[in-house]
């Protein structure tokens, strides 16, 4: 996956090699991540540095990570108001307001980050999020795809051991385990460690393994459950839909294509991180790595089946899309 990676990366940047304006005004765009700074810095910094390069410094990215300018909650506003120029969000955190945005993290859907990739950027999902994100004065470009873990204080063998868990968890990943009964409530990323260390919570997902091990779930969650739930949620920049438009067209390529080709590698990079972070869990930190039997996973997958059509009745919107991504699964051998 690796060297397909740099592959993409390499005919990225030859088709960006293009000649700008001596003196031409330099613009400096802010964007805020979801995540802490540490993780922030790490998957945006080569997107900023990318875009200075290519536009020859005429396009500066100030990166804030958390909630150091605005709540997250407040983020999709702020964007659309101007307030904020850019920002970076799990696909889904505004589910509420926009539907489709929940199908981009479908449990037990894809097996691969490819498949999710092909399935955002190939099958049409990608233009019904454009579509909706610019009801709300944003314009949306996908990022990365990234596996979703799961940490708990009790191990997680099979579907019975979801029952009766209280879980950090929002949007269709909720659904999913609320609907092997366990209860889920939201925390901010900001304020999970204490909610678990103080037993709020009995585990929490997020981003794959290395994410987790930044957040440093491995100190106070002993348990980790592969496979992992979610292969192809996803991490997407939102910008300004007047900042956007005032953009040249080659400053538009610039960042969509810079988004494409390091939010790939980072990807990527995410995926090596994990595996050395999952065995550091266990060896440094006993964190047990409890693998699903194909039993199991078979109950968990019908459960996250139940799921898909649940989100597909919300929304008309969400029926298309869900739609479209059964017809790919079909088509892949899936389903």
């Amino acid at each position: 996956m690796v060297k397909r990676v740099m592959v993409i990366l390499v005919a990225v940047i030859a088709v960006l090699s293009v000649s700008f304006n001596a003196g031409a005004k330099t613009i400096t765009l802010k964007i805020q991540s979801h995540l802490i700074p540490k993780d922030a810095e790490r998957g945006l910094g080569p997107f900023r540095d990318a875009i200075d390069k290519l536009s020859n410094g005429e396009i500066k990215i100030k990166i804030f990570g958390g909630s150091s300018l605005f709540p997250m909650k407040e983020v999709l506003e702020a964007v659309g108001n101007g307030a904020l120029d850019m920002a970076e969000i799990a696909e889904g955190y505004w589910h509420k307001k926009i539907p489709v945005s929940e199908v981009a993290g479908m449990p037990f859907a894809f097996e691969t980050l490819e498949e999710a990739t092909v399935f955002m950027y190939k099958k049409g999902y990608a233009e019904l999020l454009k579509q909706e994100y610019a009801k709300f004065n944003v314009y949306h470009i996908p990022y990365e795809a990234y596996p979703v873990g799961l940490m708990t204080n009790k191990p997680i063998n099979g579907f019975a051991d979801v029952a009766g868990l209280k879980l950090r968890a929002y949007g269709v990943m909720a659904e999913w385990l609320t609907e092997m009964g366990a209860s889920t409530t939201y925390i901010p990323g900001g304020e999970l460690y204490t909610a678990l260390a103080t037993g709020v919570v009995d585990g929490a997902h997020w981003g794959d393994a290395y994410p987790m091990f930044i957040m440093k779930f491995q100190e106070v969650l002993k348990n980790y459950m592969l496979p992992d739930p979610i292969v192809g949620a996803w991490n997407n920049l939102i910008v300004n839909m007047d900042t956007w438009k005032k953009l040249t067209p080659v400053h538009q390529q610039i960042i969509e294509k810079a988004a494409l080709a390091q939010g790939s590698l980072h990807s990527a990079d995410t995926l090596i991180l994990s595996e050395i972070a999952r065995k550091d869990m266990n060896k440094d930190w006993k964190v047990n790595i409890n693998t699903l039997s194909d039993e199991e996973l078979e109950k968990m997958r019908k459960a996250a089946i139940v799921v898909w059509d649940k989100i597909a009745q919300k929304d008309p919107l969400n029926a298309q899309a869900i739609d479209m991504m059964k017809a790919f699964l079909k088509d892949i051998g899936r389903i």
